[in-house]
């Protein structure tokens, strides 16, 4: 079936009880909304936090039900997030994503990795707006590894920290090599990051012939900090292709859908649905070579 999204009443020509996985930004929220009032579900893999929220608005007291952070971030690192804020001692949570540059991405994902890194998003912690790469971490993406950078970006939060609960989520974005990432760094010292963002579909454009360099890999370090600022555990992921795991994710989380007795309308989230060690088992039926590790301290 093609369908143009950007047309009215485009909703009329899918099944009221479709599940319809929304892989790119470009859905608008209104047709979200149609979907939802006609009972439908919709599964959402977007990494902006304000089409996000968009998306959240457009189902609120809708008969369907929208389900945010279905992929790998958000995502699976939403559940290592949440599975780390079990412990009421956690106020921070640092995630980090390593991509390995051994391939190239979609257009739409390379674009939204300029985007990402050129435009202000507002600080967790004060509400002020910044530029990404204004406060990068360094994460050990593996263990007896030397912690490598990450620049610091906007991702959507929702499901990390219960409801009501006081907490703070911060967000990095890493290349693998590193050199990567500090090509991305030193373009935000001299200041192009908004040129970036602005050009972001060219730039795309131009990534693609260059030539694939690293790792067809993709790494992830959930890290989780009290009050005090004094570190509680980690969670670690390595596994293959980012789009694999992406697509893997969203198999997980309607295999979910279908077989869970409690219908919850409106919007939520994949932690409503599934569990850190719930997804972990099942990517390892699809990729045997996923590798993980827990700490606490």
């Amino acid at each position: 079936m093609t369908l143009d999204v950007a047309h009215h009443g485009v909703a009329r020509a899918l099944p009221e009880d479709a599940i319809v996985i929304n892989l790119t930004e470009a859905t608008p929220p209104r047709l979200v909304a149609e979907i939802l009032t006609r009972g439908g579900t919709f599964l959402d893999t977007s990494a902006t936090p304000n089409y996000v929220d968009g998306l959240a608005k457009a189902a609120d007291g809708k008969s369907g039900r929208l389900v945010t952070g279905v992929g790998t971030v958000p995502g699976l690192s939403t559940l290592m997030g949440a599975d780390l804020t079990r412990d009421a001692r956690v106020r921070t949570v640092r995630v980090g994503l390593e991509l390995g540059m051994g391939r190239h991405y979609g257009q739409a994902a390379a674009e939204w990795i300029f985007r990402a890194l050129g435009q202000p998003y507002d600080d967790p912690a004060t509400g002020r707006s910044i530029l990404p790469g204004t406060n990068p971490w360094k994460f050990s993406f593996a263990q007896n590894e030397a912690p490598r950078m990450a620049l610091d970006v906007a991702f959507p939060d929702k499901g990390i920290f219960p409801n009501g609960r006081e907490g703070c989520v911060r967000h990095y974005l890493a290349g693998d090599p590193p050199l990567v990432t500090r090509f991305f760094a030193v373009s935000k010292w001299l200041g192009l990051g908004r040129w970036m963002a602005g050009h972001s579909l060219r730039l795309a454009e131009f990534s693609h012939w260059l030539p694939p360099i690293g790792p067809i890999r993709t790494r992830m370090a959930a890290v989780a900090f009290d009050r005090d600022d004094n570190e509680i555990g980690s969670h670690l992921f390595e596994g293959g292709d980012q789009a694999d795991l992406t697509a893997a994710m969203i198999l997980l989380a309607v295999e979910a859908l279908r077989t869970g007795d409690v219908r919850q309308t409106g919007g939520n989230t994949i932690v409503d649905h599934l569990e850190l060690a719930q997804a972990l088992n099942g990517l390892r039926r699809h990729f045997p070579d996923v590798q993980t590790s827990h700490t606490t301290t």
